[in-house]
């Protein structure tokens, strides 16, 4: 009887987290605030720089930093044998 009583709360506690998940979903949709309408215009300077310059500059510095962790997590383990 007790592990019954267990899996009805498991399961209604699990039921109860499933139906307030749109609650919570509608509840991150920002209002009041202009929405894009179309494909971005390249032609602007910001456009280029916000889409295109800043997300290439972070995947460079990514692959640099990730390079630099590699070599000095294989320096140590050199170091350590």
């Amino acid at each position: 009887m007790n592990n019954y009583k267990r899996y009805l709360s498991t399961t209604a506690s699990i039921l109860l987290l499933l139906l307030s998940i749109p609650s919570f979903v509608y509840s991150q949709i920002p209002k009041d605030i202009p929405k894009p309408t179309g494909p971005i215009d390249f032609s602007e300077t910001s456009n280029v720089v916000i889409f295109l310059v800043i997300p290439a500059l972070i995947l460079v510095v990514y692959l640099i930093f990730r390079r630099r962790i590699r070599k000095v997590k294989k320096d140590k383990n050199e170091k350590l044998r």
